[in-house]
């Protein structure tokens, strides 16, 4: 190592400059120079700093991709023609040019990007609603503690911690209650941490406690039990006296192998085998967990990644007029492929998705994209113009406070109108609390965004707040179509909600028709529309254009 300039400023760190271009040019002599040979010595030096620049004269993607990996905090920056230019940003180069001579502003737009690198990765380390560590960063931490444990020859233990009946109080209190709670209980849990340990909201009603050191198991236990009692105290929320329980799996670093995927895992196990009967409320990881804690702990892991990994898709359903069979729209659903476990049922991992929180990411997600294929097929002619699509929405996603707001983005994003936008909202949803209800519903409404209520008949909803209510369809659940054959009952059901809904206003979709007997009732009642197998069961994007072909 030579340094070649003594001056003040940001440190420049520059390895094999054979034209000692960083060194001869008058903007660069501000900075703090420092030449290398090696990249060794390079590394070495950088992991003293807090900040600084690393400049390397070379096309070697390998060796950028070594040297981001070891000094992630540094901006670096490649000089090599403009053909290896590619290679060199996709192994991370924040930027790239063939001579430093004609690019002065090169460094500054480096610190630049560096510094919108840090913001992102800040943002993913740290949970949006309470302020504490993500599940990302937690993951890091265990990492890193074990590392020290190892080295240090200290123990770690880590605390997953469910809050028992959490959607319980959601639906009691409502969601921004549950909001509200969660924020508490992290502050109690900050409350009671040392400096060296480390709490993390993990999704949903889940939390990480990461204790670190810790010198047995009775200590870890001794911890527990202060958590327990702790959080047993009434919370006042919204001026209400609430009150929960906790459940708390619990591993150690000997016992999970110092793996810190092992860890994490072996304390979400142990936390779903805590029942509301035991006499305890945490449990230690015991190598014996049953099929369904496993399969439990594998969903709600594998949820957290499985946007990223591809594993997620929409299908389609069509939607056809009852009289005369025309296409008349699509509902869109989720499907979820687990690496491991293969097709996972929406019956069973929705349920998991609302009680983990993440209901209203995975819901945006399928909106933004079915939006963007729907206006596809409008533009192609594969659908007709007055076609609609039907989406979902979550009870989350329906108290989102900037719910027409995120609508009217999804919709100007894809270059979707939105009279061809149909949202499908479930009784009890809009049970929770008529009045905000009706005013959201009146906000879509105003938007041009057509709604319906689904699965209507199943849910709680008052004949007297229905005429009220700014919709456009009902949908008769399936469990009122199935039998309306061979059951009287479910026959008067069904045609009664027909005509209730025709006599304000509303049109009917049947869901879940099955064959053409139960069509024909249904046509006989005056329902407009229907969807299920009988005409089709859902379809990937690319088999739709055949099915609406069917129907012209």
């Amino acid at each position: 190592m030579q340094p070649t300039s003594a001056s003040p400023g940001m440190p420049l760190l520059v390895l094999r400059d054979p034209a000692g271009q960083a060194d001869s040019l008058p903007e660069y002599h501000g900075y703090l120079l420092q030449e290398f040979s090696e990249p060794e010595e390079l590394i070495q030096a950088g992991l003293t700093l807090a900040e600084g620049i690393i400049v390397i004269f070379t096309g070697d993607d390998v060796l950028v991709q070594q040297l981001r990996s070891a000094l992630p905090d540094l901006a670096l920056v490649a000089v090599a023609p403009a053909v290896q230019h590619m290679p060199l940003l996709a192994a991370g180069a924040l930027e790239v040019c063939a001579d430093l001579h004609h690019d002065p502003g090169l460094l500054h737009r480096a610190m630049v990007r560096l510094q919108a690198e840090r913001i992102r990765r800040l943002g993913s380390h740290r949970d949006e609603l309470t302020g504490l560590a993500s599940r990302h960063l937690m993951h890091d931490r265990v990492q890193h503690a074990l590392k020290q444990s190892r080295r240090r020859n200290t123990g770690v233990a880590l605390f997953s911690l469910g809050i028992s009946r959490f959607r319980m109080i959601n639906e009691l209190h409502g969601l921004q209650a549950g909001d509200d709670l969660l924020i508490a209980c992290a502050r109690r849990l900050q409350s009671l941490l040392r400096c060296s340990d480390s709490i993390a909201r993990m999704g949903g009603d889940q939390f990480a406690v990461l204790l670190e050191p810790v010198t047995d198991t009775a200590s870890a236990l001794a911890v527990a039990d202060k958590i327990n009692a702790e959080l047993s105290r009434p919370f006042i929320i919204r001026g209400r006296e609430v009150f929960i329980s906790v459940r708390i799996g619990i591993e150690t670093a000997e016992r999970s192998g110092h793996d810190a995927d092992n860890m994490v895992r072996h304390a979400e196990l142990a936390m779903h085998q805590v029942n509301s009967d035991d006499s305890s409320s945490y449990r230690l990881y015991q190598d014996s967990q049953g099929p369904e804690d496993r399969v439990r702990a594998a969903l709600e892991s594998g949820l957290h990644n499985a946007l990223e990994q591809n594993e997620l898709r929409l299908v389609y359903q069509p939607q056809v007029s009852v009289d005369g069979g025309e296409f008349t729209g699509v509902e869109v659903l989720l499907r979820w492929a687990h690496p491991l476990l293969g097709d996972v049922s929406p019956a069973v991992f929705i349920p998991v998705m609302e009680e983990t929180g993440l209901i209203a990411r995975f819901g945006e997600w399928a909106l933004r994209q079915s939006c963007q294929q729907f206006a596809f097929w409008l533009q192609q002619g594969t659908v007709p113009q007055s076609a609609k699509l039907s989406v979902n929405l979550s009870p989350k996603q329906f108290s989102q406070p900037d719910l027409s707001q995120r609508i009217c983005s999804a919709l100007t994003d894809a270059g979707l109108s939105p009279q061809h936008l149909t949202l499908e909202i479930t009784e009890s949803t809009l049970m929770r609390n008529i009045a905000a209800g009706v005013s959201v519903l009146n906000e879509l409404r105003n938007l041009g965004v057509s709604t319906a209520i689904d699965d209507f008949g199943t849910g709680y909803s008052s004949l007297a707040y229905l005429k009220d209510l700014p919709i456009d369809y009902l949908k008769i659940d399936r469990m009122f179509v199935k039998d309306i054959v061979s059951s009287s009952h479910d026959a008067a059901i069904a045609s009664s909600i027909i005509a209730l809904a025709h006599n304000l206003g509303l049109k009917v979709i049947a869901e879940g028709v099955e064959d053409e007997e139960v069509l024909d009732v249904l046509e006989v009642f005056g329902c407009d529309q229907y969807q299920g197998f009988y005409y089709a069961r859902p379809v990937e994007a690319s088999e739709l254009p055949t099915l609406v072909r069917r129907c012209a």
